[in-house]
């Protein structure tokens, strides 16, 4: 009989979960304090701060070009020592928005026609491709400092590095 309670002892362990399950809102968001510079105290001694950045058109870039952005961005990332995240966040954009600012109104000037193949253009690429998406980048740094004076300082000299990548 040992055989089988013990089993059963190791198999309802394993089946426990790992974590606590939060009781609350608050409890699932791991968030201390929120300082007004965006610094996020997220756990003791560990900070957060959150960048968003833009995008380039890497693919209208030379080879040479594509070559130092690339080299510039290994770079970047290498001189990061801390934890950091990158999120794509893809939302859909407005049509009619979109529409209303990459399309041209035709007027009274004998241009209409070229307009409206410049529109036609525009419209089909709409249609085809990504136009109707929208990527938000994020760059999300998380340090471990004694203080929030010290991880203010350490959030200023990662921006400094940030400027000239």
């Amino acid at each position: 009989m040992g055989l089988f309670t013990d089993g059963f002892k190791l198999l309802k362990k394993a089946s426990e979960p790992l974590y606590k399950t939060p009781k609350s809102i608050q409890e699932t968001i791991e968030i201390m304090a929120v300082a007004e510079n965006g610094i996020f105290e997220v756990s003791r001694n560990k900070y957060s701060k959150c960048y968003r950045f833009q995008d380039i058109n890497y693919t209208t870039a030379t080879e040479d070009e594509q070559i130092g952005i690339f080299e510039r961005y290994c770079k970047f990332l290498n001189s990061l020592d801390c934890n950091y995240k990158i999120t794509i966040n893809n939302k859909n954009k407005n049509l009619d928005d979109l529409r209303d600012k990459v399309l041209i109104t035709e007027r009274e000037d004998g241009f209409n026609n070229y307009r409206r193949i410049y529109n036609d253009i525009i419209e089909e690429k709409i249609i085809e491709g990504r136009q109707g998406i929208e990527q938000e980048r994020y760059l999300t740094i998380t340090i471990e400092r004694k203080n929030f004076e010290e991880a203010k300082a350490q959030f200023a000299t990662l921006e400094g590095k940030c400027v000239w990548a």
